[in-house]
């Protein structure tokens, strides 16, 4: 019988060892173990005779590794917990974990029902120069278009703007601004494209916030300041990763423009 319980110290080695087996869908809950001691707190183990076979953060969030068997012993655990505002894991976990939920679960706001995930390194990924695209760190001199456009960017993908939020939403990029996690684009010195670190490991860094300014699409821009910034990064960590919604074509074509591949499925359900 599968034990689920908070995540011992001791168990780390052996968490961050079944992450490591699929980094790129795992990365969250390898950034949870290796650098957020707070939210660590939130991250369970299943063992089964002795073995730990998943790992999950439930919390304000749920993600999921590991075994099925995982997933559904995490479903029986989480009838204990706040309700949360999205589940986010590969397909096969979320689908176990939602079919088994407790009744009192609320219905599900928006669901995302396939989300490729892919993934770069320095052998696979294209470069593209454009003499009249540079890129950089983003400093709090652009916080504004950075709320602006993040925020118009989240509207549309969720359904849901943070920038009702605002205090809290500018509070958020402004610390990731800080921390050197929002990169911009520039095209004959305006900012044309954004995007950002969110989860990253030692094995990998996941890109979000990926985002074209809609009058200056269409002109190669993106693929030449995510190509800049994919081989800026590449210098720092070993391999970038992603995940995307199935229907964004024009995002998809891009990713494969530079060399991402796809490694893996996400599902995510929203509330």
């Amino acid at each position: 019988m599968i034990r689920v319980a908070p995540l011992l110290e001791e168990q780390s080695a052996a968490a961050l060892a079944l992450l490591a087996e699929e980094p790129h869908l795992n990365v969250y809950l390898m950034y949870l173990l290796e650098r957020d001691a707070l939210m660590r707190r939130s991250v369970v183990g299943a063992v089964n005779d002795e073995k730990l076979v998943g790992v999950a953060y439930i919390g304000r969030q749920i993600v999921l590794a590991g075994e099925l068997a995982a997933a559904e012993a995490f479903a029986g655990y989480s009838a204990g917990i706040p309700r949360p505002k999205a589940i986010t894991a590969p397909t096969p976990l979320v689908d176990c974990f939602w079919d088994r939920l407790p009744a009192w679960h609320r219905s599900a706001r928006l669901i995302r029902e396939h989300q490729p995930v892919m993934a770069v390194d320095r052998s696979t990924l294209k470069c593209v120069h454009a003499a009249s695209v540079q890129v950089r760190r983003a400093t709090l001199a652009d916080i504004n278009v950075v709320v602006k456009n993040s925020g118009e960017m989240i509207a549309g993908e969720l359904d849901s703007d943070p920038r009702l939020h605002a205090a809290e939403f500018e509070a958020n990029i402004r610390s990731m601004i800080e921390s050197d996690l929002w990169w911009l684009g520039e095209y004959d010195g305006e900012v044309a494209f954004l995007c950002h670190i969110g989860s990253w490991s030692s094995l990998t860094a996941q890109m979000q916030g990926i985002w074209s300014l809609p009058h200056l699409r269409n002109k190669g821009i993106a693929t030449a300041a995510f190509s800049a910034i994919c081989n800026r990064l590449l210098d720092i960590v070993p391999s970038l990763c992603l995940y995307v919604n199935d229907f964004n074509y024009t995002a998809i074509a891009l990713y494969e423009r530079l060399g991402y591949v796809r490694v893996g499925e996400f599902r995510t359900i929203l509330f």
